[in-house]
């Protein structure tokens, strides 16, 4: 069909079901997914006539059931997205049906990007091609109608369109009676003409829409997507391989240990506070400063009853006439935080007046840990405790450095610099690498079933693992520039209970919270068998079938691995046992995850599996780099594809 055509579905379609696909090509790259179809069901007048007359991704079913959107689906280049139209239980105040897609306004992409645009009519029934039309879309456009069914009479007819908005859904809604957000100017067409439009409507044309009644007052949000994983790693892109030393902004050539590294790692750090906008607002938001001029000193010095104090740094900030200051003290390496000299500075805070003290080190906090040290609560009634891990502050800087959210380009160079020097091996800021001295003691009592709730040993490696959950979430928040959060308790962790677990099961568990993802990320780690998992859990479609469930989740796990195990959790008053297939099996017989005699699955859980390295010693490592690395595949071949579930026909 070419643009503008029409045709009488009576005598082309066998059933009053039929399918308005849009085919189309990737967007760009891999980091971008694509359009969502929507549709508005126009009355009279040709606006909505309520909330329920926009069918889009948080609403997919119009409320008779005459409309909604099917599951995506996609081969290796072409995906596929379409809106179902039943004209029989279409309410007779209906006149039109527009078929329309629109693109993120975030993912900074247009519709002819796309190498491949077609709209395809499809029976319902069998799946017949019925028509078809190849889009050709002007610059600019960011929602377009592709399509559109109307009644002419006692028939009802489908129409081509290709109308493109290159103000994007909100304008492309406005103009048929749907404020989005809520926030919405008055409607106001930025329509881009496409070459050939006819310059007169006919009488089979989309009529003005009418000026009459207000816009409807719905809100939408468009549902948040989890972020791609990059193609780029921590672990090469952002460190130095050349054979000779380039020269840097903060160099490692010759430097100590001690004392001496400690000094230069606080002295680059604060520069860049102080250099760096964006860097330095982020880092103090963090341990409760306002936004403000940030100032940042070394090794000031403060003289208390005739004793003189050196903490490693201070951090000034001014806002008109209010000023926060904070006393800073950093430890690399292995070096631990002392109780003793935390308290001495916060004397020091308390003396001058001062707002906070900021202590950094290589300690992440787990779950149980208010600060890094055992401090003496009553002290910090007028002075606040702060703690910052050198992981977290490489998680800060990659994502802006990486993620392109410097404003000021030789600011941007600054700071790439520092991560470069927060990455190299001799500046000591290593961040989390291994699971402690106590390890392999505890994990061969675990198997050996010797070691006893009470055991110290026991509950510092639950607090080793709290860590390693944190220290993965910051690895995640570099690569997919969003803060990846730890899904701790509400209340303080019971250790007693925790090591009971670990001394019963020789399991851990910890599980991370992804912007975007369809459930949290869990991490299991099961010292007895020296396995560690990743699982995640998704709804599935609303389809009447078991099997097309099933199938609809087969779509979402193209690159999974064939181990990755997927379990079926059916809802119901009756306990009925999970059902689990690996995923090369359930690819080969998807109804191996179903019996006849169960109600469909309600949900899946998709778990993946890896050795858990680390033999002691110096291979203690090993555990926190299987455990990163397993967490990567996992998010890279399963829960970044996953996304909560449209209803689905059963074909």
């Amino acid at each position: 069909m070419a643009k503008g055509e029409n045709v009488s579905l009576a005598t082309i379609a066998g059933e009053p079901r039929v399918f308005c696909v849009l085919m189309h090509s990737a967007f760009g790259d891999r980091n971008i997914d694509g359009p969502d179809v929507s549709a508005l069901a126009l009355g009279p007048d040709h606006r909505v006539r309520s909330d329920d007359d926009f069918i889009f991704y948080n609403q997919a079913s119009s409320s008779d059931g005459a409309i909604h959107i099917a599951d995506r689906t996609d081969s290796d280049e072409i995906r596929t997205d379409s809106v179902v139209v039943d004209l029989d239980k279409m309410n007779d105040e209906v006149e039109r049906v527009l078929v329309v897609a629109s693109l993120d306004e975030s993912i900074a992409t247009t519709f002819d990007v796309a190498t491949t645009l077609q709209v395809i009519l499809a029976d319902a029934a069998d799946g017949t091609d019925l028509a078809s039309f190849d889009v050709v879309p002007d610059p600019r456009v960011t929602a377009l109608i592709f399509a559109e069914f109307y009644r002419r009479g006692d028939e009802w007819k489908f129409r081509t369109v290709g109308q493109g908005y290159a103000g994007g859904l909100p304008s492309l809604a406005a103009e048929y009676g749907v404020n989005i957000e809520d926030s919405a100017p008055e409607p106001t067409t930025e329509e881009v003409a496409t070459p050939g439009s006819p310059s007169a409507p006919n009488d089979d044309s989309t009529p003005v829409p009418s000026a009459s009644g207000g816009p409807t007052r719905l809100t939408v949000k468009r549902a948040q997507r989890p972020p791609v994983l990059p193609e780029w790693s921590m672990s090469s892109s952002l460190t130095d391989a050349s054979e000779w030393d380039e020269a840097r902004l903060f160099s490692v050539s010759g430097i100590g240990s001690g004392t001496e590294r400690e000094r230069r790692a606080v002295s680059a750090l604060l520069a860049v506070v102080g250099g760096v906008k964006e860097f330095g607002r982020e880092l103090t938001r963090r341990v409760g400063a306002p936004p403000g001029a940030v100032t940042t000193y070394i090794e000031p010095e403060f003289t208390i009853d005739g004793e003189k104090f050196r903490p490693d740094g201070l951090i000034r900030i001014r806002r008109g006439q209010r000023e926060w200051t904070a006393l800073v003290e950093a430890k690399t390496s292995s070096n631990a935080l002392a109780s003793d000299q935390v308290e001495r500075y916060i004397a020091v805070a308390k003396a001058n007046s001062f707002d906070a003290v900021v202590t950094i080190s290589n300690q992440l906090l787990g779950g149980h840990d208010d600060f890094p040290v055992e401090i003496d609560r009553r002290k910090l009634r007028k002075v606040s405790l702060h703690h910052l891990s050198w992981d977290e502050i490489r998680s800060v800087a990659i994502q802006l450095s990486m993620h392109h959210r410097i404003e000021d380009f030789t600011q941007g160079w600054v700071l790439r610099e520092f991560v470069r020097y927060l990455q190299h091996d001799r500046s000591g800021l290593h961040g989390f690498t291994d699971m402690g001295q106590l390890w392999v003691q505890v994990r061969d009592g675990v198997k050996n079933k010797t070691i006893h709730p009470k055991d110290k040993a026991a509950v510092d490696v639950c607090h080793q693992f709290d860590q390693l959950v944190r220290h993965i979430g910051h690895d995640l928040s570099c690569l997919l520039g969003v803060d990846v959060t730890p899904n701790f308790p509400r209340n303080r962790v019971d250790s007693t209970s925790r090591v009971q677990q670990l001394t019963d099961s020789g399991v851990l568990f910890g599980s991370l919270r992804i912007p975007g993802a369809t459930g949290p990320l869990t991490v299991s780690m099961d010292l007895r068998l020296e396995r560690v998992s990743c699982s995640t859990t998704v709804d599935a479609a609303s389809s009447a079938r078991a099997v097309t469930r099933v199938k609809a989740l087969l779509r979402q796990l193209p690159d999974a691995p064939v181990k990755t195990l997927i379990q079926s959790q059916v809802s119901g008053r009756q306990s009925v046992p999970p059902r689990s297939v690996e995923l090369g099996n359930l690819r080969d017989d998807p109804a191996a995850l179903t019996r006849d005699d169960e109600r469909p699955p309600r949900r899946f859980v998709i778990t993946l599996s890896g050795p858990l390295g680390g033999r002691g010693g110096a291979a203690r490592g090993n555990v926190v780099h299987a455990t990163d690395g397993l967490v990567s595949e996992f998010y890279r071949d399963v829960v970044q594809n996953l996304r909560q579930p449209r209803p689905e026909i059963d074909r």
